[in-house]
């Protein structure tokens, strides 16, 4: 008998509070119920997918998504809306392109600052050319790509030889 009582009482402590709430959230539905309930059943369970993987993601991963979204958020409007035309260009690439990408990015990363540097200052040497200069750098690369080690390395030490010559 105290056992039964014991039960009636858990019932309506625990049990009956909850399904008030549930009814009452039935009768009475928040705005994010209501769109919720405005989606079809696909969008739906894309939802549903996305919130598990979501979940199952490590806290940190979880992190630094939030810090990247609000950090985008602070963003000028113009340079959003760069950003996500990039994203668009680059999730519509071939898989295999993208991943070429994300490969050569982090390569990229992986160099020492004073190698990204001299990258970048050839780039920009090299944008500044103009297109005859730079077609003729071309037929030189062209050229290079096809001598020897040997023969590479015969060009580079003559190369510093001019150069301690005219210092």
């Amino acid at each position: 008998m105290k056992m039964l009582k014991a039960l009636i009482i858990s019932c309506m402590f625990f049990i009956m509070p909850s399904v008030i709430v549930a009814q009452t959230s039935l009768d009475n539905p928040t705005a994010e119920q209501k769109q919720w309930q405005e989606l079809s059943d696909q969008q739906r369970q894309a939802l549903r997918g996305a919130y598990e993987k979501w979940r199952s993601m490590p806290e940190n991963k979880r992190e630094a998504i939030i810090h990247n979204y609000i950090t985008f958020k602070s963003l000028p409007e113009d340079e959003q809306k760069k950003i996500m035309q990039n994203y668009i260009w680059f999730r519509s690439l071939p898989e295999e392109r993208r991943e070429r990408i994300i490969k050569d990015y982090q390569k990229w990363l992986s160099l020492p600052p004073a190698r990204r540097q001299m990258i970048l200052r050839n780039y920009t040497i090299y944008m500044s050319l103009s297109p005859r200069e730079k077609e003729m750098l071309g037929k030189k690369y062209k050229i290079w790509k096809s001598l020897t080690p040997e023969q590479k390395e015969r060009i580079r030490m003559i190369i510093r030889e001019r150069m301690r010559e005219k210092q």
